[in-house]
């Protein structure tokens, strides 16, 4: 149940197998906790010591034994709020870091990497969930980049990009746009930060860019399934002339607020943010 959260926490199965059973059956020995999970006495003793460090299990006496509870239930989301606290003091020093490790390598030069397979192709999207306040440009064969990364990575994608005001124009091929009723994240509109344009008919692609924070990251068609991303701003600068050629041809695609409003709804709601219109 909570394997997760122990694991975020740094804390081992065996630890929270043992702290798991503590809360089941109440005060018990270490003999008694050894008997109930499988595990010898000696390594019950190490978790109980490591629980105990942590504020999660008190130790008392009983007529010269030693005996196990769980403490204040209440001091485990309290120890997460001190790791939360503790990341981002981290976060605060590796950023303040990043202008000396950058003047220490040769920042300039233009950077690619690549990745293969489905899972490298995700990891070539994820950098975007690190991105903050900017526009990006796209020119996807949407329906087949869903059909390879799945609804819900694209779904994730855009609650996150949403959130972290991530604005996109983009360009799709003609009739290879996302089906708005079945995936209503892919909606159009300011409350979606996305304005999407359709390619005119002799315009076909396979292959998927998105251009970003002087990146840019390609994505293969299914039967390839590669990507690499560019880092380069005079490369950037160049692929940029070619997206806004396609996009001064192209069609603007009409938002369709029947299916996509109830999605939108619930994602500003959550993030307790009023919806632009």
């Amino acid at each position: 149940m909570l394997q997760k959260t122990f694991s975020k926490l740094g804390l081992s199965s065996a630890t929270h197998t043992v702290y798991m059973r503590l809360l089941e059956k109440g005060s018990c020995s270490a003999h008694q906790l050894a008997d109930w999970t499988d595990l010898r006495r000696t390594s019950v003793y190490d978790h109980l010591k490591v629980l105990i460090q942590k504020g999660l299990v008190v130790e008392r006496y009983d007529q010269g034994k030693r005996i196990f509870s769980v403490d204040d239930p209440q001091n485990l989301p309290k120890l997460l709020d001190e790791n939360i606290e503790s990341l981002k003091k981290e976060r605060e020093m590796v950023a303040s870091l990043i202008p000396t490790l950058l003047n220490g390598g040769n920042a300039l030069e233009p950077k690619m990497k690549f990745y293969s397979g489905i899972e490298g192709v995700r990891h070539v999207l994820n950098d975007f969930k690190w991105q903050h306040n900017v526009e990006t440009l796209s020119m996807w064969p949407i329906k087949e980049m869903i059909g390879i990364l799945g609804s819900d990575f694209f779904e994730d994608l855009n609650k996150r990009r949403i959130k972290q005001n991530v604005s996109i124009r983009g360009i799709w091929p003609l009739g290879r746009g996302a089906d708005i009723k079945a995936h209503p994240y892919m909606g159009t509109g300011k409350e979606f930060l996305r304005e999407i344009r359709e390619a005119p008919r002799h315009m076909k692609w396979d292959m998927g860019y998105w251009i970003y924070a002087d990146k840019v990251a390609f994505i293969s068609s299914s039967k390839e399934a590669f990507g690499f991303t560019i880092h380069s701003k005079e490369f950037c600068d160049l692929m940029k002339i070619q997206f806004e050629s396609v996009w001064s041809q192209s069609k603007k695609i009409k938002p369709n607020h029947a299916y996509t409003d109830p999605w939108i709804n619930k994602v500003y709601t959550t993030f307790g943010k009023q919806i632009p219109r």
